[in-house]
């Protein structure tokens, strides 16, 4: 017997993604790094939980990549400066995952102007829910 697709497909988790997002905010730990704001480039990839597409059909809940994106943009209009990309990166983590229905999530946040040798530096991190 073959099983239809949205049978199959509704015990699966899916991946919400936001790439290449650019902001410009305060960020880094070097005098010359205070005072002007530095070009970022975030990627988020949410792993939802299992059934997600079901539990979306049943009740109308998901997962908004709209709202993550305004979360990092709010971040990055305010005058805050955050010493450490992975800090950056952390508060988008865990932004993320007060939606129960994300499983797992990560966060690169690159920094794109520090040396003209490389698209960008900074740090991928992962984080599940406990």
């Amino acid at each position: 017997m073959i099983q239809s697709t949205s049978q199959t497909t509704a015990t699966a988790a899916d991946k919400i993604l936001v790439r290449g997002l650019s902001v410009d905010a305060f960020v880094g730990v070097h005098d010359f790094e205070h005072g002007k704001r530095q070009n970022l480039l975030i990627d988020i990839e949410i792993d939802t939980v299992a059934n997600y597409a079901d539990v979306v059909r049943r009740t109308g809940r998901y997962v908004s990549y709209g709202d993550a994106v305004k979360f990092v943009t709010s971040q990055a209009a305010s005058d805050r400066h955050i010493e450490l990309v992975e800090t950056w990166a952390e508060e988008i983590a865990d932004f993320v995952l007060q939606n129960e229905l994300v499983a797992n999530v990560r966060v690169t946040v690159l920094k794109t102007e520090i040396f003209s040798e490389a698209a960008g530096v900074g740090i991928t991190i992962e984080r599940q829910r406990i």
